[in-house]
């Protein structure tokens, strides 16, 4: 009779315990929940921080911004006889360019083959700097600026549209893949002085001319 008593006991004390284990595990998952929750929201709504760095090109320097995140590098000049920024959005494939001595803002198609990949653009900067004060280019790229003003920059990004808001901005073609329709003059021969291309060296790595087009309308025949 007494060890039936115990068994029973026994087998009451386990269920019990398991009972309590249950809850206690239901509980801690109920509190932990939410907990969790916001952790993982809260990694995920980290963003990673933009990647900064100072080159020296010629003279003077220039700040390279680049985030990741948004596939966006921006190039500023910092020489004392120039001023310029340069945003390359490499998500929506543009890039402009604010030259401060003319107030204005150029836009154009992004040429992947010549432009440098983000994720390297960085390096290479770094590789290409110059001590002596030399300023060493390894590709160029001509863009021929046209009549289309641009009065909606909203579809080309928030960078583009941040750096060129409140500027005459215009739409640049580059230099083979212009033609006559693009630059906005219809049966007309287009040229330009290359001695009057305003250049931006940016970081040792890409020279952009902008050339202002210079329009000869054609003869008619008679």
């Amino acid at each position: 009779m007494v060890h039936l008593s115990h068994s029973i006991c026994t087998c009451i004390s386990s269920a019990v315990k398991m009972k309590f284990t249950i809850v206690a595990t239901v509980l801690l998952g109920l509190l932990l929940t939410p907990a969790l929750a916001q952790y993982f929201q809260n990694v995920k709504s980290v963003k990673r921080q933009p990647l900064y760095r100072r080159i020296n090109v010629g003279t003077g320097y220039q700040i390279l911004t680049i985030d990741s995140e948004t596939l966006v590098a921006v190039v500023e000049d910092k020489t004392s006889t120039e001023s310029w920024k340069t945003v390359l959005n490499y998500d929506t494939g543009y890039i402009a360019s604010r030259v401060v001595a003319e107030n204005v803002c150029y836009i154009s198609r992004m040429d992947r083959v010549v432009m440098p990949a983000l994720s390297s653009i960085a390096v290479l900067a770094e590789e290409n700097k110059n001590v002596k004060g030399e300023r060493v280019v390894s590709r160029d790229v001509r863009y021929v600026i046209s009549n289309r003003r641009i009065r909606d920059l909203s579809s080309y990004g928030s960078e583009i549209y941040s750096l060129c808001r409140g500027l005459t901005t215009y739409m640049a073609y580059e230099e083979q893949q212009q033609d006559l329709g693009n630059l906005g003059n219809q049966g007309s021969q287009v040229w330009y002085n290359q001695n009057s291309c305003y250049r931006l060296d940016v970081l040792n790595l890409l020279g952009i001319d902008y050339c202002q087009a210079q329009v000869q309308p054609q003869a008619q025949s008679v």
